[in-house]
């Protein structure tokens, strides 16, 4: 078939080929969707480009209209990642919205700080929920909250505990429970203790993940900077930067081509389409789910122009992604999706 010419082609050639013929990607039709639930969130993480840089207007994405975009899809969806500027929990109708993607035989993933773990269990468990990320970024309240300023910590362990529980009670295998632990300075120090506490709570794994300074958030050099000085640990193995000039930079070597363009699009809560989830503030919006579907959006004239400008790294986004390189550890704790 023509989509998997394509795909091979793409990843065997890194791309060149399509930097002249964009317009032939469009036959590949997305396999993941990146879903925006709301792009609100309690908490002040200083780097988090929700805090630094979100101009758009706050929101929760409607049921009707997700369920107007999954109907509208007409090909086969292996994911949905509820994730990208906000905390999808705070949406009330996100895990109807998972149980209506279950039904039709699509995958959900779902990235949480944990906060309102403790109010949505029996949601978490009941939706068919594939996959549940959770925020642990380390083994106490002061160690976790000097990043993620507004956190409680008790809080988030006592929610993955009575969620670990209770899915074991059901006899449940999914979802998976993964902790999540943002390597950064002040809790490297941590990293044992943190396997040691994910497998007394009962997750999956913990993953141990690179830190991204920007995030599509366009922080100044002096910033970024000033942030590195902050939070960039010392461990090699967890930085995705190195200090050139008296900068911070994308290490290399890292990927000359960018493969999300080939399998992912991102939806707002709105409804905005746009290229990536490096761009926070809609810039690069290609279209709306209410005008059109999907399928016609990702075809379009628009979005086959920004593939071109990602492939020729010609958007600032694309310069400061830091998701061209590999980003994490996982610890298997036990055996989970």
């Amino acid at each position: 078939m023509i989509d998997n010419f394509i795909v091979k082609s793409y990843f065997n050639y890194s791309g060149y080929l399509f930097r002249v013929f964009p317009g032939l990607l469009s036959f590949v039709l997305p396999r993941t969707l990146v879903v925006e639930a709301s792009n609100m969130c309690m908490l002040k993480c200083p780097v988090c480009a929700t805090v630094n840089s979100s101009r758009r207007q706050k929101g929760v994405m409607p049921f009707e209209l997700f369920k107007s975009l999954i109907d509208g899809i007409d090909w086969k969806l292996r994911r949905i990642n509820f994730s990208y500027a906000g905390e999808p929990l705070v949406n009330p109708d996100l895990f109807k919205m998972v149980g209506y993607a279950a039904a039709k035989g699509i995958d959900s993933i779902v990235e949480t700080n944990g906060m309102l773990l403790e109010d949505r269990i029996d949601d978490i468990l009941s939706s068919g929920l594939y996959k549940l990320n959770i925020a642990f970024d380390g083994i106490n309240q002061e160690m976790a909250s000097l990043y993620r300023k507004g956190l409680n910590f008790d809080k988030v362990v006592s929610g993955v505990r009575r969620l670990t529980r209770e899915r074991k009670k059901r006899g449940s295998r999914i979802p998976g429970i993964h902790l999540q632990f943002i390597v950064m300075k002040h809790n490297q120090s941590g990293i044992d203790a943190a396997i040691s506490m994910a497998e007394e709570l009962g997750a999956d794994f913990i993953d141990f993940k690179s830190m991204i300074l920007s995030g599509g958030s366009g922080l100044s050099a002096e910033e970024k900077n000033r942030f590195a000085g902050e939070y960039l640990p010392d461990e090699c193995e967890y930085l995705r930067y190195e200090k050139k000039n008296g900068e911070w930079q994308i290490k290399e070597p890292r990927r000359t081509f960018c493969p999300h363009i080939l399998s992912d699009a991102v939806v707002m809560w709105n409804g905005d389409v746009t290229i990536c989830t490096m761009d926070v503030e809609g810039k690069f919006a290609v279209g709306n789910i209410k005008d059109g579907s999907l399928r016609s959006i990702w075809k379009s004239a628009r979005y086959v122009q920004l593939r071109k400008f990602v492939l020729l790294s010609k958007l600032p986004e694309c310069r400061e992604c830091g998701y061209l390189l590999s980003d994490f550890r996982a610890v298997r704790i036990k055996e989970g999706p």
